[in-house]
């Protein structure tokens, strides 16, 4: 979930240093991606694993998470921004009926589909440093969600993945 602006209500706290430590999480992995990828075509060393796999192939997992990521953040960001809330409300639709932090998966989904792209073991210490950061991010918000929406949210953690999208069960 997203904090929404303080001037309208919204859906529970965001936490305090989410949007500083997104930046420099997302900003360190595209940096290290870089580095590594370009480290391999002009010094020929790198953590990048690519040469293990055939490109071709990994373009296509690339463009699934890529474009699902895409997917999932445009969704997430019109049913909470699309539409003005003059009293707080559960989201529980679309996609997020799929998973409760569409929005932070449709951005890890979207540095994997990068990460697929080079296989640097550099980038996926960051990625998995960034999942880390999400999941306790979004167990922070949670904990106000519960708060606000009681056992209306209790149900929802009951019935829809944190992470994994239950798109299958539907």
């Amino acid at each position: 979930m997203v904090t929404i602006p303080k001037n309208r209500p919204g859906l529970g706290a965001e936490h305090p240093l989410c949007d500083k430590l997104q930046a420099v999480l997302i900003l360190l992995f595209f940096v290290a991606w870089c580095v590594d990828t370009v480290s391999l075509f002009i010094f020929n060393y790198s953590t990048v694993v690519a040469g293990l796999f055939s490109s071709p192939l990994l373009l296509i997992p690339a463009l699934f998470f890529i474009s699902f990521g895409v997917y999932l953040i445009t969704k997430s960001h019109n049913a909470i921004f699309g539409k003005l809330h003059d009293t707080p409300a559960l989201i529980t639709g679309g996609v997020y009926s799929w998973a409760r932090h569409p929005m932070y998966l449709g951005i890890l989904l979207f540095c994997l589909g990068f990460w697929f792209m080079s296989l640097s073991l550099l980038a996926l210490v960051i990625l998995i440093a960034c999942f880390i950061f999400y999941d306790r991010m979004a167990t922070y918000e949670e904990k106000d969600l519960v708060r606000l929406f009681g056992e209306e949210y209790s149900t929802y953690q009951n019935q829809v993945p944190k992470w994994l999208v239950g798109i299958w069960r539907r």
